[in-house]
């Protein structure tokens, strides 16, 4: 009732003060606009829906009266309803404007905002270069701000808004990666140096920015998990964060999610699976009273990657299909978003728009030729060369049948091939023999089946299997039984037609493979194609 009443109200100044203006031919005065925004500001009764209209009017009445004070802030609190919304093209088509604008010393900090706003905006779209030098401008227009603490807060968040480039920028150069953890680290040393607080300025805000820093390094190092000391570190920086969100009730739960599933993929990193899938389903429970599509894949991915680990390929494949749909959801809105945002760059004014308009459908159309044929020459080239595969496989299956009475090793001289082992030639042909004998046997397709195992079976030891596997059968002990397990059910595939109307899911069980997604990962090394095209070839090649 009350918020009603105060948007009833609002609106009915506007209507006075519209009424008055027409009368008059004058505009609201710039204290009355003034204390609108103000009013509107700290107001947390009215929807985001309602403050982005009374904004927009005071925005307008500042234009009429050539208030560019008023102008620019009218303009920064929609860009923050924006924000909020993830409405990337609005906020880079609002702040081209605004940039515009020269309000004085007093605007710096409003024009900092506006510049890390624009950065940000530019940088989720993928326009990095563009994004760096509205972030190096959002940190000028911040440093001169007079006020201690409001200078600090806004220049460590603009530190923590410029690791998005290097973030972006970190797979080109491991410069770069050097680089996004300095500026996680300069945000966390600035918001610290934050001592006295306000209505503003709050401790929440303070250590908001900290604990989001902490996790951003987390995350720099569990990219990096591999290398010695790295998820001490990253655990060290989750735990850091756990204890400002544990100590500091009042800070937005929202963002909670983004710390919980970072925590889900150190344990799985620890090989803690459960663990792991614990904090992914604490991350969604978030989620669901603070939807954001980006903390939901990554709480999919986890689950995915946890059950898929303890064997569970079920839950596995529901939560990897939730992620993929997700995923290419996201992707679409992406860029559909960049392609509309590069045009709002391109043009600074409509008068600009309107006479490239012509120039840019043309354009347009003559990509869109040139793509459609790209897209015909690509998809004929692949066809073909996944028909090529496939007639490579069907010869290897025939060659195969040929030989299956006789196998023949070609050994050139025992003495020729030198084993880093230095193993002997007659234990060379032993082990052979043995491993003809184990892939007619079909041993190969027992999920027990490991290096070990092999090796405690020929009667031989681990070192003098994986060397002579690599030699002889020029693979890696994984993709050599990979690869007899794929040749048996590419055999079964192709001899027994009922095998063709099986799930994927059935013949990676049958063939040996714990996970649908190792199986199909290992046909396509195999033989370059995936089995359901394989399949496919089958029923309409094969009589």
């Amino acid at each position: 009732m009350k918020k009603s009443l105060y948007f009833f109200t609002l609106l009915l100044f506007f209507f006075s003060a519209n009424a008055q203006n027409e009368q008059s031919g004058t505009a609201l005065p710039t204290e009355a606009i003034d204390k609108k925004l103000e009013e509107i500001r700290f107001d947390h009764k009215i929807s985001d829906t309602e403050k982005e209209k009374a904004l927009l009017k005071l925005k307008s009445e500042s234009e009429k009266i050539g208030y560019k004070w008023g102008i620019l802030k009218s303009g920064r609190r929609i860009i923050e309803i924006y924000m909020k919304q993830n409405k990337n093209k609005d906020i880079i088509k609002l702040s081209t404007e605004l940039k515009k604008i020269d309000a004085g010393p007093q605007a710096v900090r409003t024009m900092a905002n506006i510049y890390r706003s624009s950065g940000l905006a530019l940088a989720f779209l993928g326009f990095h270069d563009a994004s760096l030098k509205d972030f190096k401008t959002a940190v000028n227009y911040a440093e001169k701000i007079e006020d201690h603490e409001t200078r600090n807060y806004t220049v460590a968040v603009v530190y923590q808004n410029i690791c998005l480039y290097f973030f972006n920028k970190r797979l080109e150069n491991k410069a770069f990666i050097d680089s996004l953890k300095n500026y996680h680290h300069k945000s966390i040393e600035t918001a610290k140096r934050i001592k006295n607080y306000d209505e503003e300025i709050t401790a929440e805000k303070k250590y908001d920015v900290i604990s989001f820093n902490y996790v951003r390094l987390a995350i720099s190092y569990l990219e990096e998990a591999d290398q010695p000391g790295n998820l001490a570190i990253a655990e060290k920086y989750l735990t850091e964060a756990l204890n400002i969100v544990t100590n500091n009730q009042n800070l937005k739960e929202g963002d909670n999610a983004i710390l919980l599933n970072q925590l889900s993929w150190l344990y799985i990193e620890k090989k803690d699976y459960k663990k792991a899938m614990e904090y992914a389903y604490q991350a969604l429970s978030i989620e669901k009273k603070f939807p954001d599509p980006e903390n939901k894949v990554e709480s999919f991915e986890f689950l995915a990657s946890a059950y898929s680990e303890l064997g569970d390929t079920r839950n596995s494949k529901l939560y990897m299909d939730k992620y993929s749909h997700l995923k290419d959801s996201l992707r679409i809105a992406e860029k559909n978003n960049a392609d509309h945002s590069f045009n709002i760059l391109l043009s600074d004014t409509k008068k600009t728009e309107e006479k490239k308009f012509s120039f840019k459908m043309i354009i347009l159309l003559v990509i869109s030729i040139i793509l459609f044929i790209t897209v015909i020459v690509y998809w004929k080239r692949k066809n073909t060369r996944l028909h090529r595969k496939y007639e490579e496989i069907i010869a290897k299956i025939n060659s195969r049948r040929e030989n299956s009475a006789i196998r023949s090793v070609k050994i050139p001289a025992y003495s020729e091939v030198k084993t880093s082992l230095n193993i002997p030639d007659e234990t060379v042909k032993s082990l052979l023999q043995k491993l003809d004998k184990f892939e007619a046997s079909e041993k190969y397709l027992k999920k027990e089946v490991n290096l070990t195992w092999l090796a405690n079976h020929l009667n031989t030891n681990p070192k003098y299997l994986s060397e002579i596997i690599k030699i002889y059968r020029e693979k890696n002990f994984s993709n050599y039984i990979n690869g007899l397990r794929i040749n048996f059910i590419v055999d079964k595939l192709y001899n027994e037609s009922k095998y063709r109307e099986y799930k994927i899911s059935h013949l990676a069980e049958e063939s040996g493979f714990v996970t649908y997604k190792v199986f199909v990962a290992a046909f396509k090394n195999e033989h370059g194609v995936t089995p359901s095209y394989f399949i496919e070839k089958l029923k309409t090649s094969v009589l």
